[in-house]
């Protein structure tokens, strides 16, 4: 064979060889994101390696946002993927087939009234639950069927809140993380969601905005303001995942879990005269319930717009109470101030007044404890407290007085000390000048 024809017969076999290569590549199945190839299916599948992300990610509009929110959902950092909901075969579709993907296990978006009972068949099964965080909770869907939300949604109202609405669908994200929707400094806003929404509210005969009280309140103030996460937000009050409002037998209790010594004092009281307050007085009726502002004395006494005429009328045991325990606590407060006024003068002169000042906590621990007792409706244990807070306050005005005396003490002796050091300098200037004449 000359070298020609060799030459000719091998351009033939590459010719051919590179025609079946195309055909091949043509032929090939391609995933719809970037030419790639479905995992293989001995190995496990990534939560982003899905065909529901792969297709989601290249569709439009309200399609595409399931798979750009998987980048931040706690279930996805968990290892879990849009299949562990919604079912399906995540394997499939890669060749641009979607109904291949939406198999005989798809279950696809569920019913609202069935989104507890949806999120539940993971979140209620602690042998599940346990593979993920070991302290998780479990409980979550048996207290939200004991709620109003739970109720409600049980006998079919599909306007109640259900997981969805508070967690929201994609993008879940930890309650820890900042950006949760159910985080302390973003629950009121959630449940304003609905509980701000008049015209919803007004279907379940409800009226007013408690998310604006609770802005007013001290509570929101240092959780706002201030930054205590620790300050009561709607849920610490009224629950979360049982959700429902404090009733009238248990406003102290539900304030009690923070201001622990007023509800003893409150409980005590009932006990210790065998009587029944439920009835006329919770802690609502003197601080309210969402627009709780900071208390002050102003609250207390007989004047107009004090708390206790509300209910106490001229003349009553309660009236007096009240007028006696105000008077009280104005005269320890103006004492004391004028106590620390004073100490604070002396010790700007000069005297040394500093255990003077430390005496002075006892003054006002025994006016912070007087404020307290008024919740015990007790005159006796409230006198008792305010006469030891009263007699710091006048031993400290006294303490003042005497480091004044000492201060006057001092200037004199400064004055006359002075008066001498002048009259032995003009002699030595005389006897000078007497012997250089």
């Amino acid at each position: 064979m000359s070298w020609h024809a060799a030459r000719a017969r091998l351009l033939v076999v590459l010719a051919a060889a590179l025609w079946f290569a195309l055909a091949a590549g043509l032929a090939a199945p391609r995933t719809l994101a970037q030419g790639k190839e479905p995992p293989a299916p001995e190995r496990r599948m990534g939560p982003f390696e899905t065909s529901c992300v792969t297709c989601h990610a290249e569709l439009d509009d309200s399609e595409q946002s399931p798979a750009a929110l998987a980048k931040q959902d706690v279930h996805f950092a968990a290892g879990l993927s849009c299949n562990d909901c919604h079912g399906g075969n995540p394997r499939a579709g890669f060749d641009g087939d979607p109904e291949a993907a939406h198999d005989a296990s798809f279950r696809g978006k569920p019913d609202r009234l069935a989104t507890p009972l949806f999120c539940a068949r993971c979140h209620a099964d602690a042998a599940y639950m346990k593979r993920f965080d070991p302290q998780a909770r479990v409980d979550q869907h048996s207290e939200y069927v004991t709620s109003v939300h739970g109720r409600r949604n049980a006998a079919g109202d599909p306007n109640v809140a259900t997981c969805v609405d508070c967690h929201g669908m994609h993008g879940v994200l930890a309650v820890k993380d900042p950006r949760a929707s159910v985080y302390p400094l973003h629950v009121a806003e959630t449940c304003a969601r609905c509980h701000s929404n008049q015209e919803l509210m007004a279907t379940y005969g409800r009226r007013g905005d408690p998310h604006a009280d609770y802005r007013k309140s001290v509570h929101a103030h240092a959780l706002y303001e201030t930054g205590d996460l620790s300050a009561p937000t709607c849920n610490d009050c009224h629950g979360s995942h049982g959700a429902a409002p404090p009733g009238v037998d248990t406003i102290a209790n539900v304030c009690g879990s923070c201001h622990g010594r007023e509800a003893t004092l409150f409980r005590d009281a009932e006990m210790s005269r065998n009587m029944n307050l439920e009835a006329c007085i919770q802690c609502a009726v003197c601080h309210s319930n969402h627009a709780i502002e900071r208390p002050t004395i102003d609250m207390l006494g007989t004047h107009p717009g004090s708390t206790c005429v509300g209910c106490h009328l001229e003349g009553d045991a309660g009236w007096k109470a009240a007028g006696t325990m105000r008077e009280s606590l104005e005269r320890i407060g103006a004492r004391l101030g004028e106590a620390r006024d004073q100490l604070d003068r002396a010790g700007r002169a000069g005297v040394e007044v500093g255990p003077d000042r430390f005496a002075l906590q006892e003054a006002d621990d025994s006016l912070i404890e007087a404020r307290v007792l008024v919740h015990g409706f007790d005159l006796g244990k409230f006198s008792e407290t305010a006469a030891k807070g009263l007699a710091a306050a006048e031993a400290g005005i006294a303490a003042g007085e005497r480091a004044f005396a000492e201060l006057r003490y001092r200037r004199v002796g400064l004055a006359l000390s002075l008066i001498v050091i002048a009259a032995v300098i003009l002699a030595l200037a005389l006897v000078i000048r007497g012997i250089e004449a």
